[in-house]
């Protein structure tokens, strides 16, 4: 093998690994059409929205891209935001179905499961529960920090004068086999959970 080979091989692997290491996002049904795995195994899809006039196909499916069956995910009331970890073993959905609220989960389109990540952070930190009373409650998912850890966010503002601050977030660390670790509160309702 020639020197110049030699070179070319770490950072071939470097851009490979650079590439196949990064999340992927996908917002439904304004943004993409569809959005596929890291590995190729499956596809969300939607028809996204088509102009003159103006319409919307707001159901989110699952597509396996060997069988070719799909699945239906969730009805996009409002807006979705995907998200999928580096292996493509799994995806955490953002449905912003309200307002005042928004709901996140993380799938595991191979084994064909899923869990509410909210009711999770709930069982673990049931004293974060108060959160969610007389408030703009908005639990999602905002990246992976890993190949089976996402960060989670918990944030919004209350309704009503509370000490310390009508705005908070709560940021959680979340492993693919249900482990959460609290990271830390704030009196902010945006941004905490963003920073890497």
């Amino acid at each position: 093998m020639s020197n110049q080979m030699r070179c070319l091989l770490p950072v071939f692997f470097f851009s490979m690994t650079a590439v196949l290491g990064q999340s992927r996002f996908a917002e439904f049904p304004f943004g993409e059409k569809s959005s596929t795995s890291p590995d190729g195994s499956f596809t969300l899809n939607t028809e996204g929205c088509r102009p003159n006039p103006i319409k919307c196909d707001r159901r989110l499916w699952l597509v396996n891209n060997r069988t070719l069956g799909r699945k239906l995910l969730i009805d996009v009331r409002r807006t979705a935001r995907v998200g999928w970890a580096p292996s493509g073993s799994a995806f955490f959905v953002n449905d912003d179905f309200a307002s005042n609220v928004s709901s996140a989960y993380l799938y595991f389109p191979a084994e064909d499961r899923h869990f509410d990540l909210g009711a999770l952070l709930d069982r673990k930190f049931p004293q974060d529960r108060h959160f969610e009373d007389d408030s703009h409650h908005y639990v999602n998912g905002v990246r992976w920090i890993g190949a089976d850890t996402i960060i989670v966010g918990r944030y919004g503002h209350f309704d009503r004068e509370v000490s310390g601050g009508n705005e908070f977030a709560v940021c959680y660390e979340v492993s693919t086999a249900g482990e959460v670790k609290r990271l830390f509160e704030t009196h902010q309702e945006s941004g905490p959970c963003q920073a890497p």
